[in-house]
């Protein structure tokens, strides 16, 4: 499989996780998928006692596993306790291999690969592929792509708990459903702590639509909400499921994007400024039009070093557009 149908493949389980609230549903369906892809006989899930799984109801079963032994014990134990994933080709060469620690089930364990489950500050599960069918054992792209999973997985996770943990107040707006600023200042505040622990990074946009102010005044104000909304829906159609969208306030909305460099932010912003271009708007309500919208786009670590600076750097790059022609990006400086 090339990098393209590897990276189209990624983002297809990764969007099986964000389809529902099922999160032990989701999560089997997207290892299956991952078995079927790598040729792995089974999987497993080994769950430590973190209260954090009480939280997200995420149950033990045949596959979810709770550590037998959490001190060290076994591959399974080491990748706990040292937090990086392992390949082991060959389980009868490898003096690390517990038994008791790594085994499955009834079945012989002749290979596996372990990858850390990491969500707030610590490790949380360790996610196993076990028994290569195909091969004599897995291969650096099996890796690459349980580690990527595991990330994502983590990441819906974390999710889930910021939600039971403030399902009491409200997180969403009323107008177009999006997340409001409530949920953007935690969000923030977990992607920066993944940065400071994990070296990864993240960008983030702002955006402002263009003259919504002249659609209110020429249509009405319920014309002007409509557009917010149709904007609210352009934006969830054409952004991954793990990207995070607000609703900032009157025309202006955020985006976060996770494991996403400032270059790859411009980009995505630039796609998004076409989108909005092209599309047309109040089709529903026989008076279309043509909307534009201008974008800032700031990344952490290398253009802030804090939750503020990064969005006053990125509302800045935004100003910067809508202060000149709108209708463009703008990078931080």
């Amino acid at each position: 499989m090339h990098n393209n149908d590897l990276v189209n493949y990624f983002d297809e389980i990764t969007s099986i996780l964000s389809t529902s609230s099922d999160l032990k549903k989701n999560l089997i369906s997207v290892m299956r998928k991952i078995k079927v892809f790598t040729g792995a006989e089974a999987w497993s899930l080994h769950i430590t006692d973190d209260p954090f799984f009480k939280a997200i109801g995420l149950r033990k079963s045949i596959n979810i596993i709770k550590f037998r032994d959490e001190k060290g014990a076994g591959i399974t134990g080491l990748v706990l306790e040292k937090g990086v994933p392992v390949i082991v080709r060959d389980t009868s060469k490898d003096k690390r291999f517990n038994k008791q620690s790594d085994g499955f089930d009834k079945l012989k364990v002749r290979s596996l690969i372990c990858s850390p489950l990491k969500v707030n500050n610590g490790i949380v599960g360790i996610l196993r592929l076990i028994n290569k069918r195909r091969e004599s054992s897995f291969s650096d792209t099996d890796l690459k792509l349980l580690v990527n999973i595991s990330y994502s997985i983590a990441m819906i996770f974390e999710r889930a708990f910021l939600f039971r943990k403030i399902e009491e107040i409200t997180v969403t707006d009323d107008l177009t459903g999006l997340y409001n600023i409530r949920f953007l200042n935690r969000s923030i505040e977990i992607e920066i702590e993944r940065s400071l622990r994990y070296g990864s990074l993240f960008s983030l946009i702002f955006l402002d639509v263009d003259n919504l102010k002249k659609v209110n005044e020429r249509f009405g104000h319920l014309a002007g909400s409509k557009v917010l909304i149709e904007t609210a829906g352009l934006l969830q159609d054409n952004l991954r499921k793990v990207d995070v969208i607000i609703r900032y306030g009157g025309d202006e909305f955020v985006i976060i994007l996770p494991q996403t460099p400032i270059e790859a932010g411009f980009l995505i912003a630039e796609r998004l400024r076409k989108i909005m271009e092209k599309n047309l708007f109040l089709k529903k309500e026989k008076s279309p039009i043509n909307m534009t919208a201008s974008f800032g786009v700031a990344s952490f670590p290398d253009n802030a070093d804090s939750k503020e600076a990064l969005l006053k750097l990125a509302d800045k790059a935004m100003f910067r557009g809508k202060s000149s022609t709108k209708n463009v990006v703008f990078a931080a400086k």
